[in-house]
């Protein structure tokens, strides 16, 4: 028995690749991320205080210094794009080259394979480049698995789970016990094991939580001060975003999949809903 962790850095910043890489995404045959003017007047993360001084975010100051660096916002994520896929690319190559040496040992019916990744990364959406939102771009990321014996290949679960679930997930497909416990004094492990989504072919229920919790570390003004963050949680249908300030965002997925119009002073029923239901999953809130 083995477990191998392979890690990539790319597609993460800074964003180089081989030259290659690039040439499969000419410039001018490249098509933007779906950017909707004014999208982010309706949101809460692009600035922030210290204090009495106002900042701008990150992912704002990115935005903005992708323009300037190439003379305008189309131009700027252009090169961004091409650069982003051009790492994507590359990683995918990668992990092709360790899988076709698994495919070819005889390891390959009795090895369970994941991929993932941390986090997604903003394209531009909402005049925003960078990672550390709660908003889809940003939360999603790939999840794969190939389970043999159990997964059935093209295969798709439409269902918002959390990565913490991985670990009892591998521990439960491997047989081994996760309860990590030793006294009365440790505490259980946190998440379900997702068995019960992998086989399609034979659909059963999963005790795991309807909703996918999300958290971006805000910090906090000082050391004698509990940090307070910000959380997200994403169910089938909808996100509902809490910022350590108390404003709220909420986007219907159904009609909205770009996340475009925060419906939070529509969908008061809801917004009360999901606000409960994050109580309830943080009860330092």
């Amino acid at each position: 028995p083995f477990f191998l962790a392979v890690g990539f850095l790319r597609p993460h910043t800074p964003l180089v690749a081989p030259q290659k890489y690039f040439d499969r995404f000419p410039l001018e045959q490249l098509d933007l991320a779906v950017i909707h003017e004014g999208d982010e007047k309706d949101t809460h993360l692009t600035e922030s205080y210290k204090g009495d001084v106002f900042t701008l975010t990150m992912g704002k100051r990115m935005f903005q210094a992708i323009q300037d660096a190439y003379g305008s916002r189309e131009e700027g994520l252009k090169r961004w794009t091409q650069a982003y896929l051009a790492c994507v690319a590359a990683v995918d190559e990668n992990i092709g080259t360790v899988l076709e040496a698994l495919d070819n040992s005889p390891l390959k019916e009795n090895t369970l394979v994941v991929i993932a990744s941390d986090h997604g990364f903003h394209m531009g959406e909402k005049d925003y480049l960078y990672k550390n939102s709660l908003w889809e771009e940003s939360t999603r990321v790939p999840l794969l698995m190939r389970v043999p014996g159990l997964t059935s290949p093209g295969t798709t679960v439409n269902r918002p789970i959390s990565l913490i679930h991985l670990y009892p997930t591998l521990m439960d497909l491997c047989g081994l016990s996760y309860e990590t416990a030793k006294n009365e004094k440790g505490h259980g492990v946190d998440g379900y094991s997702l068995r019960p989504l992998l086989d399609v072919k034979n659909p059963q229920n999963w005790e795991g939580p309807k909703a996918a919790l999300t958290v971006v570390y805000a910090g906090s003004s000082s050391k004698s001060e509990p940090a307070k963050q910000h959380y997200a949680l994403r169910s089938h249908r909808y996100r509902y975003i809490r910022y350590n300030n108390g404003k709220e965002e909420i986007y219907d997925h159904k009609q909205d999949p770009y996340e475009t119009h925060n419906l939070v002073h529509r969908k008061k029923g809801r917004v009360k809903k999901l606000r409960k239901s994050l109580f309830q999953r943080v009860p330092s809130l």
